[in-house]
């Protein structure tokens, strides 16, 4: 029987640094890793997708609000409302044609020359 002990124990020093067991035990502990950074790409990418689905939401809502905003200055800035407000707030009128006077441009070409200066009085007041 000792020969036999001595046998086994031979056959057991035998053996390389990884046989068998150890490479299905690298192989599954590959598997896992490579599996594990898989699931969290791909969780990572879903994560991504839902912030660009509330960006994209964001960016229509304010797409229209910014139409909104728009008709609502131009319906402001129309002449007719513009000038009811300035009639309503400021007691402004629009001016009559006696009270108005035309320039021509060639009055505003050198304001140096004495001549160039409108000969009324209504200009100066």
């Amino acid at each position: 029987m000792a020969a036999a002990s001595a046998k086994r124990t031979t056959r057991r020093t035998s053996r390389g640094p990884l046989k068998g067991r150890a490479w299905v035990a690298i192989g599954l502990g590959v598997f896992v890793v490579v599996a594990s950074l898989a699931v969290w790409r791909r969780s990572v990418g879903v994560a991504t997708a839902r912030d660009i689905e509330r960006l994209i939401d964001r960016q229509r809502a304010l797409i229209s609000e910014k139409t909104t905003l728009d008709r609502d200055i131009r319906a402001a800035m129309a002449r007719s409302r513009v000038i009811g407000e300035a009639e309503r707030r400021l007691g402004l009128h629009v001016a009559t044609d006696a009270q108005t006077r035309m320039l021509s441009d060639s009055m505003f070409a050198d304001p140096v020359r004495p001549d160039t200066a409108a000969p009324d009085s209504a200009s100066r007041s």
